[in-house]
C-alpha cells in the first residue's frame, strides 16, 4: 500500500484498521496522527474555516487559499506548465466532497496512529522531503519509535515529491 498525505494518513487508518492485511506500507509526506488535545482542537478551528471558505466562496477561493499555504513554498521553483496542471487537478474537485471530507476525515478527527505504527508487522518505508521540516521532523519521530522503519528523504524536496521529484520517488517506489 502507498500513501501521499491525505492518502497516507487513509493508508494509515487501513494499517490501525487490520495491520496482518499488509506486508508492506509506504507512506509520503503524512501525519500519524494528533495527540495533544490542544493541537487536536486548533486544527479542528483551521479546518472549519476552511469548510466554510468552500460552502460559501467554492472551490475557486478554497485553492487560491490553499496554494499559498507555507506547506507548499518549495513548489514555487516547478514550471508553469506543472503547476497549470496541479491547479486543475484542485479546481476539478468538489466543494462539497472537500468540505465533508475535512469534516469526517480531517487530522483533527482521524485517530492517532502512532502505538498502532510499532506494532505493525509489515514493512513501513516513510518518505519525505528534506525541505519539509514539519514532516521530515515527524518521520523522524516515526522512525526513533519504530527502528525498522526505512525513512528516505529527498533533498531539496518539499511536502510533495509526487509533483516536485516524480523522477526520485519513482526509483523509491
Amino acid at each position: 500500500m502507498v500513501g501521499y498525505s491525505f492518502g497516507g494518513r487513509l493508508a494509515l487508518g487501513l494499517i490501525q484498521a487490520a495491520p496482518a492485511r499488509f506486508r508492506a506500507a509506504t507512506i509520503i509526506s503524512a501525519h500519524p496522527g494528533l495527540t495533544d488535545p490542544l493541537l487536536r482542537e486548533q486544527r479542528r478551528e483551521a479546518d472549519r474555516r476552511w469548510i466554510q471558505l468552500l460552502r460559501t466562496q467554492g472551490i475557486d477561493a478554497f485553492v487560491q487559499g490553499w496554494e499559498k499555504l507555507p506547506l507548499f513554498a518549495t513548489q514555487g521553483h516547478l514550471s508553469r506548465s506543472v503547476l497549470a496542471r496541479q491547479r486543475a487537478c484542485r479546481l476539478s474537485q468538489r466543494a462539497e466532497g472537500l468540505a465533508s471530507c475535512l469534516e469526517r476525515l480531517g487530522l483533527a478527527e482521524m485517530p492517532g496512529t502512532w502505538d498502532d505504527l510499532m506494532r505493525f508487522p509489515g514493512q513501513l518505508r516513510w518518505i519525505v522531503g528534506g525541505e519539509d521540516r514539519k514532516f521530515l521532523r515527524l518521520a523522524r519521530q516515526v522512525a526513533e519509535r519504530r527502528p525498522t522503519t526505512d525513512l528516505r528523504v529527498l533533498e531539496g524536496v518539499g511536502h510533495n515529491p509526487l509533483l516536485e521529484s516524480p523522477d526520485r520517488l519513482t526509483d523509491l517506489l
